[in-house]
């Protein structure tokens, strides 16, 4: 099956007690250093982007959990690209204590509620008519709350979670002082890591300073040395003109080689956001320099998908007929699944996440 692993969820509820009811989004309590500017920007494209493509179907001008996931919904049925799309849960920042930051909480999405949403997409299907489509439940639980292990437990023996998805910085997660415990649960039940690494700039607690360093790949050497699966996103790649942080890619190649070895993999890379307009010049690099049974395919959406006249100046012998398919492709998933194409990406990578029994698919 071609999968998506990594598509985020998003919605508008700002009541953090209705968390199960609805997707909590509220980053505008969490102002430093204008930061706050800098993601209202991100978020309103986002939420623009949506509207012009159709989420917004009550027209007040703002998308909701329910709205999303019936885009989310339509977009995969339509597509000619993608069989399954993994939708990811994020927990909440918390404090020392074990309970919940309600002011660093930026965007909750609890596994309850995604998980509920998955299953009756899953449901639509099926009363639709449509096969060969599936959603997946892509749980997070934070190590930090006071309830963890009862959480991580529940989503392995209750859900059918394929993965576990971390963004460190933004849920202030130091991945290698997790407990041996944590990863040793992951490890024994088969449920792989989906980490964020390298710089992140779409929340505020991940752009703050002293939680950059949380995002840095190398401490992923934890969980792999705990025989927990790991899918590092991005490829670690940078964000060029938007982040002043350092191109590490050369190192995480070797750290991938290093942890790769005698037919083992241990550490994979997914692509998503790597279509953004600033990384598409990066594109090549990935290709030419990891394997592709090492990587796994993903659009990160609704981080924006690029289709402009770069690809034009990047794929010089791009034909015309194949650029224009890109560019009035409507479906975000084709469209992200067909520029990696005409990068000459590995067809094969489209399906190793099944194929390769990456991920916990029951």
């Amino acid at each position: 099956m071609k999968i998506d692993i990594h598509c985020h969820v998003t919605g508008n509820g700002r009541d953090i007690s209705k968390v199960d009811e609805e997707v909590y989004f509220n980053p505008y309590d969490n102002a430093i250093d204008g930061k706050l500017i800098s993601v209202w920007l991100i978020y309103k494209y986002i939420e623009t982007m949506l509207i012009l493509m159709g989420a917004d179907t009550n027209h007040d001008i703002s998308i909701s959990s329910d709205e999303y996931m019936d885009f989310i919904y339509r977009s995969l049925a339509e597509s000619e690209e993608i069989e399954g799309i993994v939708l990811l849960a994020m927990d909440a920042v918390y404090d020392s204590a074990g309970t919940v930051d309600v002011r660093k909480t930026d965007l909750w999405v609890t596994n309850d509620l995604l998980y509920r949403k998955v299953n009756g997409l899953n449901g639509r299907f099926k009363r639709d008519g449509i096969s060969g489509k599936r959603f997946y439940f892509g749980a997070s639980v934070n190590p930090n709350r006071k309830d963890w292990k009862d959480e991580l437990n529940n989503v392995i023996d209750k859900t059918e979670a394929v993965l576990i998805k971390w963004i460190p910085s933004a849920m202030h997660i130091d991945v290698d002082k997790v407990s041996d415990e944590f990863y040793a649960i992951m490890a024994k039940n088969n449920i792989p890591l989906l980490c964020h690494v390298g710089p992140e700039l779409s929340f505020v607690e991940g752009m703050k300073e002293e939680n950059r360093g949380r995002d840095d790949f190398l401490r992923l050497q934890k969980p792999i040395d705990c025989g927990v699966k790991v899918i590092a996103a991005h490829c670690a790649l940078p964000l060029p003109i938007l982040s002043a942080e350092p191109d590490r890619f050369d190192e995480f190649k070797a750290f991938m080689e290093s942890n790769n070895k005698d037919g083992k993999i241990s550490i994979w890379a997914d692509t998503s956001a790597l279509s953004l307009t600033n990384r598409l010049h990066l594109l090549d690099k990935v290709k030419k320099n990891i394997k592709p049974q090492w990587l796994v395919h993903g659009s990160d959406f609704p981080i924006p998908i690029d289709s402009g006249i770069l690809l034009r100046v990047l794929i010089p012998d791009l034909k015309s007929e194949d650029y224009e398919k890109i560019r009035t492709t409507k479906n975000p998933f084709d469209k992200d699944a067909r520029i990696k194409k005409a990068f000459g990406f590995d067809a094969t990578i489209l399906g190793n996440a099944e194929a390769q029994k990456l991920l916990r698919i029951k």
